[in-house]
């Protein structure tokens, strides 16, 4: 038993490994989770665990086991039965949800539980990428061991997350620095930096009180900040309530955001959260 089993991991690793490597895909396209079971009733929601781990760990639009079912009909475990994990069969359920590709999550038992994942391109009807392992019965996967399995399958460029950091200063001319790197001088585009992560922003110029102030950077979402720059001995102008709500940063693409006032390094940060609107 354990050889046999240790021939269709080695078969299946080799498949693996001699695709054709190809262009990274769209990072943002839609990919469908779908699950075939052959008999087994071991590891039980996986497939829906690998659509949450997608989703946290890569901008893919992730269309969940449950989705894909609402959206093909209740015929969706007939056809995948029928489809016998064939790449072409597959590719079309993925084209009648939407998808540019298909996660097809195989649970199978030979002794212990085979975990097999495939990755089928919708277009070319083909598979990209596949991976096997044995999961001892009665056990589940870990998440860590979830995330290996997806970043052996799918391209490098998915888990690579991005947001954008508008820097909107008071005045023209004044040098920004951005995780510790010079970003030009103001007016500067919108930046698009690896996320989640934390950046500290200073825009300085001759003549006035750099402006400070450290951000957060969620995957998918652009920040606004705002850099008021003051010229020393002026009224602490800032400091009024009534003009924090056309100041400091605001989040686009977030359930909820903040908004911060930064003014120098040795100035108190004013603070204030709730959901922008």
């Amino acid at each position: 038993m354990r050889s046999a089993l240790v021939v269709v991991l080695a078969v299946l690793a080799v498949l693996a490994i001699s695709r054709v490597v190809a262009a990274d895909p769209d990072p943002k396209r839609k990919v469908a989770i779908v699950e075939y079971r052959a008999g087994s009733s071991g590891l039980p929601g996986v497939a829906a665990r690998v659509a949450t781990a997608l989703g946290k760990q890569t901008s893919l639009g992730v269309i969940g086991p449950e989705q894909t079912r609402a959206l093909y009909g209740d015929a969706l475990e007939q056809v995948l039965v029928k489809c016998a994990g064939e790449a072409d069969c597959v590719a079309k359920i993925g084209h009648k949800v939407g998808a540019a590709e298909v996660i097809l999550v195989g649970v199978s038992e030979l002794g212990d539980v085979i975990l097999t994942m495939q990755r089928i391109d919708v277009s070319s009807k083909a598979v990209s990428g596949r991976v096997a392992d044995s999961i001892a019965a009665g056990t589940q996967p870990t998440d860590p061991q979830l995330d290996a399995y997806l970043t052996r399958l799918l391209p490098p460029g998915d888990f690579l997350r991005y947001g954008v950091i508008d820097i909107v200063a008071s005045e023209a001319g004044a040098s920004v620095t951005v995780g510790g790197q010079n970003r030009g001088v103001t007016p500067i585009p919108p930046l698009r930096l690896r996320a989640p992560a934390a950046y500290e922003i200073k825009v300085e110029k001759q003549g006035f009180v750099p402006f400070t102030t450290s951000v957060q950077l969620p995957p998918d979402s652009e920040l606004k900040v705002r850099a008021p720059l003051q010229r020393p001995g002026k009224n602490a102008w800032y400091t009024r309530w009534y003009v924090l709500a056309g100041m400091g940063l605001v989040v686009a693409g977030a359930a909820g955001g903040a908004i911060y006032l930064a003014t120098n390094e040795t100035s108190d940060r004013v603070q204030f959260n709730g959901t922008i609107r």
